[in-house]
């Protein structure tokens, strides 16, 4: 159907006394219908998480020795906003503020979806997650916000100090069980050494075992944090896969120094036998050694960062009073009412226009 829009405009000219008078009317409802809604006032609050969290033993970059540090699977961004989003942040806001009271509202579940309709927590930029809170009070507004920033801390803590004490309870029995391995490992040198006497190794027999302490090392540190991951990700999971990966590449470089260690290092099977034998004894206790030093080092932060009260984030922009509500739109709801009328009352005289005119006989 084509539209003939200067024959419809004539049309609207024809009849503009009843027109006229009806988008008055419409204008007029509009204007009512807007006065009479409820404002809305919103405060925001932007929180900045931190840039990394949770404790990892990795290699050293460079070296051969290894490095503790921070690091994460998933992103402190996603986790921040997982926790604002959480049933326990918004029990805790509608307790405080008497939120069922308020709104006249019996069961927790109906309170949670009103609330929900009325906070938004968002992403807009990278590192940052913005909590916004409507209320029909511009100070209410502002104090859900900042309460919203301050049981999110509290939920972050808890959680962060729950996650904590469980690695540390595993920090405990890997630390009891590399107790006992270098003990048997520290007693079958003993042993030997007491059965052949004391054995000059050579230089490079040093530099081959120096070698092979450090990879079996970085071994058993990688073998602590696979157990770790094991318990909260599947086997297929990027996190798992990634550590199996490394684990192996060690086992190959280890295989690769028992049959020779390259330019600079003796291959083993130029080594007298009492000497691989000694060499393979004392690595093993040179290798459980590190770990077990390494792992006391990680278990003794993982005890401060659980007694640590601090939130895994901060406040970047608090919570202010709005000057201005949030909704109703009054201008855009006037106007959209004025051009719907216009438009539903053209497209009627253009649909009277195209009727056929009964014929009379």
């Amino acid at each position: 159907m084509i539209i003939d829009f200067k024959r419809l405009a004539l049309l609207a000219w024809e009849r503009r006394a009843l027109l006229l008078p009806t988008y008055a009317v419409v204008v007029a409802i509009a204007v009512v219908v807007v006065l009479l809604q409820p404002r809305w006032y919103a405060s925001s609050v932007t929180l900045v998480p931190a840039v990394t969290e949770g404790l990892a033993v990795r290699p050293e970059a460079r070296g051969t020795g290894l490095a503790i540090g921070p690091g994460g699977v998933t992103s402190p961004q996603d986790q921040l906003r997982l926790v604002a989003r959480s049933r326990a942040v918004a029990d805790s806001i509608i307790d405080r503020f008497g939120l069922m009271r308020l709104w006249r509202i019996d069961h927790h579940d109906r309170a949670r979806e009103k609330l929900a309709e009325h906070v938004s927590v968002s992403t807009p930029m990278e590192g940052q997650v913005v909590v916004t809170v409507e209320a029909r009070s511009p100070v209410l507004a502002r104090d859900m916000a900042a309460a919203y920033a301050t049981e999110t801390a509290r939920e972050a803590v808890r959680l962060k100090t729950l996650r904590v004490g469980q690695g540390r309870v595993y920090l405990e029995g890997r630390i009891e069980a590399l107790e006992r391995d270098l003990a048997q490992a520290s007693a079958r040198v003993r042993q030997f050494e007491e059965e052949h006497a004391a054995i000059e190794l050579e230089q490079q027999t040093y530099q081959t075992l120096e070698a092979a302490r450090v990879l079996q090392a970085q071994q058993g540190i990688l073998q602590g944090e696979l157990a770790v991951a094991r318990r909260y990700f599947a086997d297929g999971s990027p996190a798992v896969v990634v550590l199996r990966d490394q684990i192996e590449a060690l086992r190959v470089q280890l295989q690769r120094l028992a049959r020779g260690g390259g330019d600079r290092l003796l291959e083993g099977a130029e080594l007298p036998q009492l000497n691989q034998q000694h060499l393979e004894l004392i690595s093993e206790q040179a290798s459980l050694t590190e770990v077990e030093v390494l792992l006391r080092r990680v278990y003794e932060q993982a005890r401060l960062e659980e007694a640590d009260p601090t939130p895994t984030f901060s406040v970047l922009d608090a919570a202010q009073v709005p000057e201005r509500r949030s909704r109703p739109k009054r201008g855009m709801t006037v106007c959209l009412a004025l051009g719907l009328s216009i438009v539903f009352s053209l497209g009627l005289l253009q649909w009277r226009d195209i009727q056929p005119v009964p014929v009379t006989a």
